[in-house]
């Protein structure tokens, strides 16, 4: 019996991973890549105020993604964005609202408030937490991560398909670390 739900276990995970878009794919397999070369342009090019956040927000290891902890992660979270790279070396927000609901081994999350959204669902998966999401605009409606196709025009609207990795860093601590998103930062950074 054990044999078989391992096996079983081991098929949802497999199946889980053919989910995710190949595009979404690349983008998270590229997440060092992309800490690496935001964190180099904040450093090279950014005020000491931007090295500080910007380290903030990256300190403390991540500890491994345990399906058990689904239920402690649920609830209202008060979350600040910080977008690393590209058009500026650093933009960081003030703080808003984000939710997660446990649903079993699977995590429901939503950021409320802000004019840029972002919701989706947070699994483990390869040993972490993968969050696949849709990223939308305040009035829009978001798209459900599996109604993106494969081939999609990233320049066709402002609902895109968003992935990136939850770390729980510490009690009622947490970030999700968004790589490579489709507009104007190397990598997104949402502190819990």
């Amino acid at each position: 019996a054990i044999a078989l739900a391992l096996a079983a276990a081991m098929a949802g995970s497999a199946a889980g991973a053919q989910d995710i878009r190949p595009d979404d794919r690349a983008r998270l397999d590229q997440l060092e890549t992309a800490m690496g070369r935001a964190l180099r342009q904040v450093l090279a090019t950014g005020s000491d105020e931007d090295v500080v956040i910007a380290t903030d927000a990256l300190r403390s290891p991540p500890m491994p993604a345990d399906p058990a902890q689904a239920g402690s992660l649920a609830g209202d979270w008060r979350c600040s964005m910080v977008k690393m790279g590209g058009t500026l070396p650093l933009v960081a927000y003030p703080p808003f609202r984000c939710r997660i609901e446990a649903e079993g081994n699977l995590l429901r999350f939503e950021k409320l408030t802000g004019s840029q959204r972002t919701k989706g669902t947070i699994r483990t998966m390869d040993g972490r937490w993968v969050y696949l999401g849709s990223t939308f605009v305040q009035g829009e409606a978001p798209r459900p991560y599996g109604d993106f196709p494969a081939d999609f025009d990233t320049q066709a609207g402002e609902t895109l398909p968003d992935v990136g990795v939850l770390e729980v860093t510490g009690e009622g601590r947490a970030r999700l670390v968004l790589p490579l998103p489709y507009r104007e930062s190397v990598l997104n950074v949402l502190v819990l």
